[in-house]
């Protein structure tokens, strides 16, 4: 009886090298030299790695950012809240947490990256200054952290609607200093999609 040794053993051959290009291709999709640092810290506010936070073997699972030069994103804020209760801004915490990733873990600095944050909608309240001079007749819970992200982050830049502001009656004087302006939130929105801006919403 013949036997087809041969074929078995190429057949063998092709199928342990396709799960050693398969796995080689997933283990160099982890970016993991992009991966410059921890964010994370214990209970005392001391460093601690990926591993000491969520078990040995996570930094081996864990993917990092591919691209770490010339980002942009571009985010869209249409409501004022976070939850029902209204305790929090809408997307601010998760622009922060997004800053984190770049210049804690990633080790990219403010001229890396841009991000381009389109106010407009139910958010209109986010871009309001409660001290201005001539002050908008609704106030603006949430002042101090937009106020955070236009005075702390240069490469953060914060834009309003003006179909929203001319909505509500905001005028320039009402803004947050800082704050821009752009003619159509949803078409500045994929406008600046065309220029190279990627977009999220939370």
């Amino acid at each position: 009886m013949k036997t087809n040794v041969p074929i078995l053993i190429t057949t063998s051959l092709l199928l342990a090298t396709a799960i050693m290009y398969t796995t080689a291709v997933h283990a160099g999709s982890l970016n993991t030299e992009n991966c410059v640092a921890s964010k994370w810290k214990d209970d005392n506010g001391n460093p601690i790695s990926i591993d000491e936070k969520f078990g040995p073997g996570s930094m081996d699972v864990t993917r990092c950012l591919a691209k770490t030069k010339r980002v942009k994103v571009v985010y869209q804020l249409n409501q004022e809240c976070k939850n029902s209760s209204c305790t929090a801004p809408y997307a601010i915490g998760n622009i922060k947490n997004h800053i984190n990733d770049y210049e804690i873990t990633h080790g990219m600095d403010s001229d890396d990256y841009k991000i381009a944050v389109v106010v407009h909608s139910a958010a209109w309240k986010l871009i309001l200054d409660n001290n201005a001079t001539e002050k908008h007749t609704a106030d603006n819970p949430f002042q101090a952290a937009v106020e955070d992200l236009i005075n702390n982050y240069p490469q953060v830049k914060v834009m309003f609607c003006q179909n929203t502001a001319h909505g509500k009656g905001v005028v320039k004087a009402n803004m947050i200093k800082g704050v821009g302006f752009v003619t159509a939130g949803v078409s500045a929105i994929s406008d600046l999609q065309d220029k190279g801006y990627r977009y999220v919403q939370p």
